[in-house]
């Protein structure tokens, strides 16, 4: 299964809606190990003034509404999630200068990590994601 943005807009929100849906399309292998390692969990993600949540099922990332049940928090800004897509910033370097935060307990932030890793490993074997990473660019310099 795939996700759905229709309880939670914004650019940011869509966009990452929509890369679940083309990561269990193109690379569903990916998609189902992502989800597996993130079962349960639920994060608030704000980037810039757009708010909304992630959660994950066995089967399924789904962005939402922020409900306030969220058990991490991760908040940045447009900038530098293209600073860090383009690498002229890593993760780390982002979290370091507190350009990215991330709230929750240990056990949870070390889950999310491993789960970005494989969506990101996921995502690089994607040829629709260069579509999303247009949208996303064209967003954020128009400042939408």
């Amino acid at each position: 299964m795939s996700s759905s943005s229709s309880e939670a807009e914004g650019l940011v929100a869509t966009l990452l809606a929509e890369s679940f849906t083309v990561l269990v399309r193109e690379q569903p292998e990916a998609h189902a190990r992502m989800c597996a390692r993130l079962e349960g969990l639920s994060v608030r993600v704000t980037v810039d003034e757009e708010r909304f949540a992630v959660d994950f099922t066995s089967r399924r990332a789904r962005v939402r509404a922020v409900r306030g049940d969220e058990s991490a928090r991760v908040s940045t800004h447009r900038r530098t999630l293209l600073d860090v897509l383009d690498d002229r910033q890593s993760l780390t370097e982002a979290v370091l200068a507190d350009a990215v935060a991330v709230v929750g307990p240990l056990d949870t932030l070390l889950r999310l990590h491993e789960g970005l890793l494989l969506y990101v490993r996921g995502a690089v074997r994607c040829p629709g994601f260069a579509v999303l990473l247009k949208r996303l660019r064209e967003g954020c310099s128009r400042g939408a």
